[in-house]
């Protein structure tokens, strides 16, 4: 509108009419979170889609504020059921505008993305495990938020909240579509960089690669974004630690969805994958996620357990691991694929350059022995070794020799690969997932009860101590 002439200023007048006369929901402002005068969340309603109630839930204090516009928009809070008048029972309300499928496109009658419907999954089948309380986010209550407008019911998700403002060619196929969910869960934890030392470290990371090895298997369900945003850790006395598993945003269902056939890419780059990173059509396993962990270690072995020992690292060493930060996908995959190539050069330019502070020696071993389970298994032949797709020689028939082409150390079923043009690890790894995944898991179990038993040593050293 040009506000020069008659018509523009009579439409701007009619625009802010308008707007005087719109709802709140209308204006941006979300009618399921009640603030306090200065601004503060007062209270949160999350809809419960199993049993189609809304419960209301008291701030207590935010706990993760976003912070930009775009994305996901995660926001988390400590919370209580204003049900609950002992205030005992607290929750994390995680409210975030994820990615979804939308119902209707084609053949998506369900949303195979939907966190709600992974941690119900995930809730149910690990029921009664005790061994695994408290180490995973435990569904309570969630839901996509419902906005009333009187009589109507709506979803709040992109396509309703852009209504009218989305061009009609364009379709629906082409358009993003995120819904906005919110979801009550256990336990309130803390971030992972407040551990105290490398031990706590290791024991955490144990705790949480366990329970995400029983996820994998007892559920069918992949997490898919290993990171150091979705790794917290609980408090517990004579100094010790628990490890949990959050943030089930771009975990899959692969009961319900082959994931061999939706190559995509998810997650943080400097923790991605290669595969993820150059979104491979080799299907995604369990590895993808321990490839993560190892990149979550290295780089806190790097930067610093903990706010204390990240003041006391050197910004010289970062020069190679900081390349995991590029802003290309294509680049990060490629700096990884070339470190991670070799032992030599994993231990040279990446390993070697761990804090040198108590307790990261151990911590450099441990990372150590993980990348020499998923990358060089003696287990396995040596086409499974490595980060480099090997081209088969060109050589003419006849210069074939039984001795050349015949592979007795290949597993069975592989010696048909043979004839492939290209020779990739990747993909030969991942038919052998599982069997990987349960020796790494063996690796960082061990380390854990280590880990344990130094931690209680130091423990009693600190209450023999005189004060």
């Amino acid at each position: 509108m040009d506000v020069m002439e008659p018509n523009g200023r009579k439409e701007l007048v009619a625009l802010l009419v308008n707007m005087a006369y719109c709802e709140e929901d209308q204006l941006g402002y979300d009618p399921t979170i009640r603030l306090y005068e200065d601004g503060d969340v007062k209270e949160i309603d999350v809809y419960d889609q199993e049993s189609r109630k809304t419960h209301t839930y008291q701030c207590i204090e935010p706990i993760m504020l976003a912070t930009r516009n775009f994305g996901r928009h995660t926001r988390c809070f400590l919370c209580v059921d204003c049900r609950d008048k002992s205030g005992e029972k607290k929750v994390v309300v995680k409210d975030a505008w994820a990615y979804a499928t939308r119902k209707g496109d084609g053949n998506n009658t369900v949303d195979v993305r939907d966190e709600v419907v992974i941690m119900r999954k995930i809730r149910d089948k690990l029921a009664g495990n005790k061994e695994l309380e408290g180490k995973y986010a435990t569904l309570v209550h969630g839901g996509v938020v419902r906005i009333i407008k009187g009589d109507i019911v709506e979803e709040d998700n992109t396509d309703t909240a852009f209504g009218m403002l989305l061009p009609p060619s364009l379709s629906s196929e082409k358009r993003e579509f995120r819904a906005h969910r919110r979801i009550a869960m256990t336990p309130d934890c803390i971030p992972l960089q407040n551990v105290d030392h490398v031990d706590q470290l290791i024991v955490a990371a144990a705790d949480i690669m366990n329970v995400h090895t029983a996820i994998a298997k007892t559920c069918n369900i992949l997490h898919r974004d290993i990171s150091v945003n979705s790794m917290l850790i609980t408090k517990l006395p004579e100094n010790k630690v628990r490890g949990a598993l959050i943030d089930f945003d771009c975990a899959k269902d692969i009961s319900k969805v082959d994931c061999k056939t939706q190559p995509e890419r998810t997650g943080t780059y400097p923790y991605m994958s290669i595969n993820n990173l150059l979104m491979s059509n080799v299907k995604r396993t369990q590895l993808d996620d321990w490839e993560s962990l190892i990149y979550v270690l290295c780089w806190l072995g790097t930067t610093g357990v903990n706010p204390a020992d990240e003041e006391r690292y050197d910004r010289a060493e970062r020069r190679e691991i900081n390349k995991w930060q590029g802003t290309e996908p294509e680049d990060v995959a490629t700096s990884k694929r070339d470190k991670l190539s070799t032992a030599d050069l994993f231990v040279s330019d990446i390993l070697a350059k761990f804090l040198k502070l108590p307790g990261y020696s151990r911590l450099r071993a441990l990372v150590g022995m993980l990348y020499m389970k998923i990358f060089f298994n003696e287990s396995y032949s040596s086409f499974f070794h490595g980060t480099i797709t090997k081209a088969k020689p060109l050589l003419d028939e006849e210069e074939h020799s039984d001795e050349e082409t015949s592979s007795p150390d290949l597993p069975v079923d592989q010696a048909d690969e043979q004839d492939e043009d290209i020779r990739n690890p990747f993909k030969r790894r991942a038919d052998y997932a599982e069997d990987i995944a349960d020796d790494l898991l063996k690796v960082l179990l061990k380390e854990r009860e280590k880990a344990l038993g130094r931690i209680r040593n130091r423990y009693e050293k600190e209450m023999e101590a005189p004060f």
